[in-house]
């Protein structure tokens, strides 16, 4: 029997997709979620999803891989778990070959992990995705002990911020940030706009920083000792110690004489 309707024939072809089966699959174990528009608006967003989470892998390079971080923009409040945070997929250099070139001279292997970890993070930040400790921790295979140190003595070695939750959301604070951030203020005259992109810092942050800086140095230069300074200004008296001593290493150690 001769078939001329074309039509027929090769158009059925055209609900071998994706969207199809999960279309079946909604209708058939959860009958009662809604009608053709409710599930065609659900497996829409559903493909959107695992388009989103389990990109295209074949132009991964050597030494690549994929991690799922924290989206950058993501508005981080006190008690916000994970599981309500939006995610953003990012490919990360774990090894590359100048890594490998590093190993092949000899290169101390701390001086690489370092660079390891600084390069991780700011890839993921210029994926629009920002990782934590423990995300680095896991991919290198690092206790977390080790991955903090060596983020510190990074940042301190090269004067700068890397970006990581911690900077990134403003979960936590840091005497090498206090340093980079007065420091780009007061010497090098920037902007908090400016300094807020450099470090990695929300514009907030960056005030809070400037803005205990200058009033613990006020209080010092009104003769106030630590304790009294830390009373007026109600910060830790540790905290105005280690303002105390940004003031003296910013202004040439003129401003510390009641640090004690």
């Amino acid at each position: 029997m001769r078939v001329n309707n074309q039509q027929d024939i090769y158009a059925p072809l055209l609900d071998k997709t994706f969207e199809t089966a999960v279309s079946n699959f909604i209708s058939a174990e959860f009958p009662r979620l809604g009608g053709p528009k409710v599930v065609e608006l659900l497996v829409k967003e559903l493909k959107s999803i695992v388009e989103t989470y389990y990109p295209p892998i074949t132009n991964l390079r050597m030494g690549q891989m994929l991690w799922f971080a924290v989206a950058k923009d993501e508005t981080v409040g006190y008690g916000k778990s994970m599981k309500n945070l939006r995610l953003r997929p990012v490919v990360l250099s774990a090894v590359t070959y100048e890594d490998i070139q590093r190993r092949a001279e000899r290169d101390p292997q701390k001086d690489i992990q370092k660079s390891r970890i600084a390069r991780i993070l700011c890839e993921a930040d210029k994926q629009g995705g920002t990782l934590a400790e423990p995300d680095i921790s896991l991919i290198l295979s690092c206790s977390l002990t080790t991955i903090s140190k060596d983020i510190i003595e990074y940042e301190h070695e090269n004067d700068v911020v890397l970006p990581r939750r911690g900077t990134v959301h403003d979960l936590g604070r840091s005497t090498t940030h206090k340093r980079v951030i007065c420091k780009k203020s007061i010497q090098d005259r920037k902007a908090t706009p400016d300094i807020a992109r450099e470090t990695y810092h929300s514009p907030r942050a960056v005030d809070r920083y400037l803005g205990d800086f200058e009033r613990v140095r006020f209080c010092l230069k009104q003769g106030l000792s630590v304790e009294e300074t830390a009373f007026a200004t109600q910060l830790s008296r540790s905290l105005v110690v280690e303002y105390a001593d940004l003031i003296g290493e910013l202004y040439g150690g003129g401003e510390e004489e009641n640090v004690n």
